[in-house]
C-alpha cells in the first residue's frame, strides 16, 4: 500500500480524487492472525461486498445508494446520477495469508462479480487461489507464494502456474509470489499505468531497491517447486 500512498502523494491531481476502500464480509476488524487468538494485526474495512453490490436480472450494478443520498444532502436535492456513474472499482488489490485456506466463497464471488467491470486486478501471494477459485485465471499464466505451491496451484488446474517467476502479468491481471512480491509487482503495475519514470522515482522515494526482472526468482528452487529454474 505504501507504493500507491506515495504515488498520489507525489502526483496529486485536484481532477481526480483516487479513493481507497477495504472490503470484507462485515465491518468487523480482520486479523492477519493465523489462528483465533493468535499474533497478528487488525484492519477495518471500511465497506462490505453486499453494500458495493447490487444484484438483479442477472446483473451486478454498483451500489452507490448512500453515495447519492449524501451527495442529494450536500446539493439540496435534485436528480443524481444513474447506479453506474459513481463509485465502481477501478483496480482490486487481493491479498494473501493462512486466511485464504479458511471458507473464502463470498471473496470468491466478489472477485467473480467484479472482476468483468475492473481495469486491473492484482494479487498477492496466495490471493491468486481467490482468483483462481473464482475462474478468472483459467487458461491464463500466473504464479504464488512458492512455499504454498502444491496447495495453491491444487485450486486452479486449468490456470498456466509459473514456477519460476516474481511476478505475472497477463492481460489486465497480475499475480505476484510471495509477500515482498507484493511490493514489486506493484511497482510493475505503476510502471504500466504511469510509466516507468514515475515507477522509478517512487522506488528512490521509498528508498527501495527494486527487482526489475520478473523471472529473477530463487524461492521456486528454494522451496522444491516443480519445473523451477
Amino acid at each position: 500500500m505504501d507504493v500507491l500512498n506515495s504515488l498520489f502523494m507525489y502526483y496529486r491531481n485536484t481532477s481526480i480524487v483516487p479513493q481507497f476502500t477495504v472490503f470484507s464480509k462485515t465491518m468487523d476488524p480482520v486479523t492477519s492472525a493465523m489462528t483465533d487468538g493468535g499474533f497478528g494485526q487488525k484492519l477495518l474495512p471500511t465497506m462490505t461486498f453486499s453494500d458495493y453490490l447490487v444484484s438483479y436480472d442477472g446483473r451486478v450494478q454498483v451500489n452507490t445508494t448512500n453515495w447519492k443520498k449524501n451527495k442529494q444532502n450536500e446539493n439540496g436535492g435534485g436528480d443524481m446520477p444513474s447506479t453506474t456513474d459513481k463509485g465502481a472499482i477501478d483496480v482490486l488489490f487481493v491479498p494473501g495469508g493462512g486466511g485464504t485456506r479458511r471458507d473464502m466463497t463470498e471473496e470468491i464471488n466478489f472477485v467473480k462479480a467484479t472482476y468483468p467491470n475492473l481495469k486491473y486486478i492484482v494479487s498477492v501471494c496466495t490471493g491468486a487461489t481467490l482468483l483462481s477459485r473464482a475462474g478468472i485465471l483459467d487458461g491464463r499464466k500466473a504464479t504464488t507464494n512458492k512455499a504454498a505451491w502444491p496447495w495453491a496451484t491444487s485450486t486452479g488446474p486449468n490456470v498456466d502456474w509459473v514456477p519460476t517467476a516474481r511476478w505475472v502479468e497477463d492481460g489486465n491481471i497480475i499475480s505476484t509470489s510471495g509477500v515482498s512480491a507484493g511490493i514489486d509487482g506493484t511497482y510493475a503495475f505503476v510502471s504500466r499505468v504511469y510509466g516507468e519514470e514515475v515507477a522509478h522515482f517512487l522506488s528512490l522515494a521509498l528508498e527501495y531497491n527494486r527487482e526489475l526482472d520478473p523471472h529473477h526468482d530463487p524461492f521456486g528452487k528454494v522451496w522444491d517447486v516443480p519445473g523451477a529454474t
